[in-house]
């Protein structure tokens, strides 16, 4: 088993070598097998309306960092099947906190939890993933 250090460099590593995780900036800060942490610094490509995040972006930092616990957990993930987001409060500045946790990590379904707040720790945004993680034939599941 790797250390926590070595696991946040890997998930950092792996999100460096995907072209839009690497345009959103996404810093993994802590990772282990109960969820994973991530910081991801807000600025004006993110915005949606005046004053407002998109909300495209917040449930793709919802996505990958339920995504990237589920490599925490288990080395290896799976296609979403289920995305489910509550869009709570709006920000337009700030670094936003993305913090996940494995609710389950099963055999064929395993599903994610992720909260994602503002500087002042403030609850944007909540949400599920559902993901698919038993082995599909002729596929490959991603792995760290």
């Amino acid at each position: 088993m790797s250390s926590p250090e070595n696991l946040v460099h890997r998930l950092n590593a792996h999100n460096a070598g995907i072209p839009f995780n690497a345009w959103l900036r996404i810093e993994v800060l802590n990772a282990s097998a109960q969820g994973v942490e991530m910081r991801v610094p807000w600025r004006q490509e993110f915005g949606g309306a005046p004053g407002m995040t998109h909300g495209g972006v917040l449930a793709s930092l919802l996505d990958t960092a339920a995504f990237l616990a589920l490599l925490a957990a288990n080395g290896g993930g799976g296609p979403t099947i289920d995305l489910q987001i509550d869009y709570l409060r709006s920000t337009a500045n700030g670094t936003l906190t993305v913090r996940s946790s494995v609710l389950r990590a099963g055999a064929s379904i395993s599903t994610v939890e992720v909260r994602i707040s503002d500087p002042e720790q403030r609850l944007l945004a909540s949400g599920r993933c559902v993901f698919l993680t038993r082995e599909r034939t002729g596929r490959t599941a991603p792995t760290v």
